[in-house]
């Protein structure tokens, strides 16, 4: 995402998992805070398990852990975002499918700052064609523009803007400085 919008300040990431883009987004010292979002405890329990790997996202004080169903921690709190990153589990886990929806996806853009990027991360490997394309379908009808990098044989990350063209990222300039390392 930083690299259609290099100069965010607030960050929103969805779905802690182990913890590492939370931690990635924090090498970037323009970052001001980074609000992640899970719904399970025990993921933030887990993720601690990586140690120094993912580390930022447990010391650094612009980290921002809320354990909050998504939807309802956006509607409660109305905060706008640089950057928004949905990087929940597969969708048939319960309190995730609507993560995936028509109606979330019309939502994101309310919380953006002007000219924010979503970025919406799909792991094939649990998706079936079907879900893939409605998934695409949902994002391409509440977003103007949307491009999608294909990262390995079984992820894909979209990313989308709710008005206007992404631009041209700019790739060199996110792989500079420590977030640069972090990427490498």
């Amino acid at each position: 995402p930083f690299a259609y919008r290099p100069d965010p300040t607030e960050v929103a990431n969805i779905g802690l998992a182990s913890g590492l883009t939370t931690h990635t987004f924090l090498a970037n010292p323009d970052i001001e805070r980074v609000d992640t979002i899970e719904i399970e405890r025990a993921m933030v329990e887990a993720a601690h398990g990586f140690g120094d790997r993912v580390v930022r996202t447990f010391t650094d004080p612009r980290s921002h852990i809320h354990l909050e169903d998504a939807k309802t921690f956006f509607s409660l709190e109305q905060r706008k975002y640089d950057v928004i990153v949905a990087e929940p589990s597969n969708p048939w886990v319960s309190g995730v499918a609507s993560l995936f929806s028509d109606e979330f996806y019309r939502t994101v853009p309310n919380y953006l700052k002007p000219d924010g990027v979503f970025v919406q991360w799909l792991q094939l490997y649990e998706f079936n064609h079907q879900l893939a394309q409605s998934v695409l379908k949902s994002l391409t009808r509440t977003f103007s523009d949307v491009a999608i990098y294909n990262t390995d044989t079984t992820n894909v990350l979209i990313v989308a803007k709710p008005n206007g063209k992404l631009g041209r990222p700019e790739f060199a300039r996110v792989l500079t400085g420590t977030l640069g390392t972090e990427l490498g």
